[in-house]
């Protein structure tokens, strides 16, 4: 009587042996089991040979002229089934985790949020993904989101006013902060102690207008209030609008975020809130994809991290 075979104590079987095992269940055969891995039909054959032993149990059998799983070999690929999903679940992580922490995160903005929010992002990846380098390009809203709709950025930072924003298919737009946009004039164009400004107190104004948007929002804000606002200059430099508007010949609509940027008001100039308030939201626009990027991830956690009361934001809703 031949000694039975006793099963090694210590028998194990690792990843890569649950994968062939799970190959074979769904391929019936060895020569397909091996291409769908990357090994050679000797490799698989002997991996197999190897659990045997270990466990003393056989794992396959001859079926006509291809192979099937034995019962102990279809409970090891029914479990591996799992065990390889969530080691690749964990595999993947870590490589979004990797992509991360290195390459490069590719960013448009807008002007204002180039001296203000970028830089304080910058500092937050220093310190939280200093391998990784920031590929920063500065444009308005319109030519920003081109730049993310042909590829050339990961995301855009972007404003919009009261859902204005034209947005490429395919895309979502975060909302992270909103801003007050206030009425920019000379002392000499407002009551004295005036808590805020009635636009259509100035419709007979001259009219300072900024980048594409914003002479949009402008034009939009008038009518709402009755008038067309008569606009001799335009300019999308802020230090510029408000030394404009200082000087008395014209009025101009400034988001906070702006007058943060250029840091302080020229001294016969003052910026008072609208009655009724109006707003722009700032945001992150982004492609949508099955499974964000690791750059876009990196990108909106960075701005969450971005403390924008700073310079007057709320967070927005």
């Amino acid at each position: 009587m031949s000694a039975q075979r006793q099963a090694d104590p210590l028998g194990s079987i690792d990843s890569t042996e649950l994968r062939i095992l799970y190959a074979l269940d769904t391929t019936g055969s060895l020569t397909a089991a091996a291409a769908s891995l990357g090994l050679s039909q000797p490799a698989v054959s002997q991996r197999i040979k190897r659990v045997e032993t270990r466990l003393a149990v056989p794992l396959i059998e001859r079926n006509g002229r291809g192979i099937r799983l034995t019962p102990a070999g279809r409970i090891l690929a029914d479990h591996g089934r799992t065990v390889v999903t969530e080691i690749d679940a964990a595999l993947a992580a870590i490589d979004d985790l990797r992509g991360e922490r290195a390459g490069t995160l590719r960013l448009v903005g807008f002007p204002s949020a180039s001296a203000t929010i970028v830089p304080a992002m910058m500092r937050a990846l220093t310190a939280e993904a200093p391998e990784v380098s920031l590929q920063y390009r500065e444009a308005e809203p319109p030519a920003a989101v081109s730049l993310l709709r042909d590829g050339e950025v990961d995301c855009a930072l972007v404003f919009d006013y009261a859902g204005a924003a034209e947005l490429p298919a395919g895309s979502v737009f975060t909302p992270l902060w909103r801003e007050e946009v206030r009425l920019v004039v000379s002392e000499d164009r407002v009551e004295s102690g005036a808590p805020a400004l009635d636009l259509s107190d100035y419709a007979e104004e001259h009219w300072i207008a900024g980048c594409e948007k914003c002479r949009g929002h402008l034009l939009t804000a008038a009518k709402e209030h009755g008038f067309e606002p008569d606009i001799i200059q335009e300019t999308d430099n802020v230090p510029a609008m408000l030394a404009m508007a200082a000087a008395g010949g014209a009025v101009a609509m400034v988001p906070g975020l702006a007058l943060a940027a250029a840091r302080t008001l020229p001294d016969d100039a003052v910026a008072l809130p609208l009655a009724p308030a109006r707003y722009r939201t700032i945001g992150l626009v982004s492609m949508a994809t099955a499974n964000e990027s690791p750059q876009v991830r990196l990108a909106k956690r960075l701005l969450h991290a971005v403390e924008g009361e700073r310079w007057g934001l709320e967070h927005a809703a």
